[in-house]
């Protein structure tokens, strides 16, 4: 884990789950937005590399990826994307550039983070889904995971199988919890809960939660329309619990009041 009392580095946030189709693009994506909405340099590295879309939910066409840069075809400093506020940086969108060796790509994304560090105050890590190289690169390099939750036995036994894992590495790692397709949040911190005493039971462990995003035709249109919530629908109530999870990943990184349990009614 990183010293987090290192005020002049970024704080860095994997968003992680343990299958895939729980949003968890999505999340990272409208995170990163609010993140840079209420006053923060953010940089998003999209490390699902084969299969790196978060270009697509910003409606952006990247230039070059990290795979490019390891084919020599491009400098470190071409990779940055800049998606309105937003800083990018693409592992590969090409399914053909999965047979990197990881060794490589790894280096290349240690790389990637030490040239973010100068001018970013957060960076998000959008992970693959599982427990694969890529996910564990971001796992290691992050000072908090957050983990994708939703309300369905086979993603809370996956992330479960996750989280065991790493538990087994460090036992000390932290994690932290976004409840996703919730209806109200009530019913998100339930699961929350749920979860977090199947962690207590097994493993005598317990996850932060940092808030819920509920179902939404809002989410649904802003993906279908490759648009981040913000910009797609800036009066829609749901980007306060955008807000929410934001100001709860500030307070781990020490840069805003505590952590908050429940959202706020407006923005």
């Amino acid at each position: 884990m990183k010293n987090l009392t290192q005020s002049n580095q970024p704080f860095i946030v994997s968003v992680v789950s343990g299958k895939g189709g729980v949003g968890k693009t999505m999340t990272s994506v409208n995170t990163a937005e609010m993140l840079e909405s209420i006053g923060f340099r953010v940089a998003l590295i999209d490390a699902d590399i084969g299969l790196s879309n978060c270009s697509t939910f910003f409606n952006e066409q990247i230039s070059y990826s990290v795979a490019h840069w390891i084919r020599g075809e491009c400098g470190l400093e071409d990779l940055p994307h800049s998606c309105g506020n937003i800083t990018l940086v693409t592992g590969s969108d090409d399914p053909a550039h999965h047979t990197f060796d990881s060794d490589l790509m790894i280096d290349a994304l240690d790389q990637v983070v030490g040239y973010l560090a100068a001018d970013h105050d957060f960076i998000i890590i959008d992970t693959p889904a599982g427990a694969g190289e890529m996910t564990l690169w971001g796992l290691d390099r992050s000072h908090v995971s957050s983990l994708v939750l939703v309300d369905e036995p086979t993603a809370i036994s996956d992330v479960y199988r996750l989280c065991k894992y790493v538990y087994g590495i460090d036992p000390d790692y932290q994690f932290a919890g976004i409840i996703n397709f919730a209806n109200d949040e009530e019913s998100a911190q339930s699961t929350c809960e749920r979860f977090n005493n199947i962690l207590d039971y097994f493993l005598k462990k317990k996850i932060t939660y940092l808030g819920y995003i509920p179902a939404s035709i809002a989410i649904k249109n802003s993906v279908k329309d490759q648009r981040t919530i913000i910009k797609s629908n800036p009066g829609d109530p749901i980007l306060k619990d955008f807000k929410f999870i934001a100001e709860n990943i500030t307070s781990l990184a020490g840069k805003s009041p505590k952590l908050q349990t429940e959202a706020k009614p407006t923005l």
